[in-house]
């Protein structure tokens, strides 16, 4: 039986996913410019003096890439797969009804209008699922990044220490 209570909830925990994701996403992009500046003057040491270059983390930058794209890639083809399989399946359906040469009942009206409500909201959290699993792996990369690159960095002078 159709719960209106129960969409409106599913529908308001999607949303608020949502939230959480675009918060991470902006966790990942402050971080990735943290990378992007660490990595950049390991870069022009490395391009300074090639012999004592830190090779084990230019030889992380390449790798790392292509298999964190990856896992994201396969997280939204996953879940794309998953929801495209939904709607086919609704216009199945919708064509099986199509073709009885009659009428739709009450009784099928109103079970296509409960099918079509559950589609959306199924379609609105794919949505949400779908930009939280393929920023995942990103999000974790970058993270582990900025601790590690953190860690390599030599301690800062604060404002008060004198230069001689």
């Amino acid at each position: 039986m159709f719960d209106a209570f129960a969409q409106w909830n599913r529908m308001l925990a999607a949303g608020a996913s949502m939230h959480t994701t675009s918060v991470r996403a902006a966790e990942t992009f402050g971080g990735a410019n943290k990378v992007v500046a660490a990595r950049g003057a390991i870069i022009g040491k490395a391009m300074q003096s090639p012999w004592t270059a830190d090779h084990a983390e230019l030889g992380r930058i390449i790798p790392e890439k292509i298999d964190t794209l990856s896992r994201a890639g396969s997280a939204a083809a996953t879940i794309w797969w998953d929801s495209q399989a939904a709607w086919m399946e609704h216009f199945q359906h919708l064509g099986t009804m199509a073709m009885r040469g009659r009428l739709p009942t009450a009784a099928e009206i109103g079970d296509l209008g409960e099918r079509s409500a559950t589609l959306i909201l199924e379609s609105i959290e794919a949505t949400a699922r779908l930009s939280a699993a393929s920023l995942a792996p990103v999000h974790r990369q970058v993270a582990t990044n900025v601790r590690r690159l953190a860690a390599k960095r030599p301690a800062a002078k604060g404002r008060g220490a004198s230069r001689r």
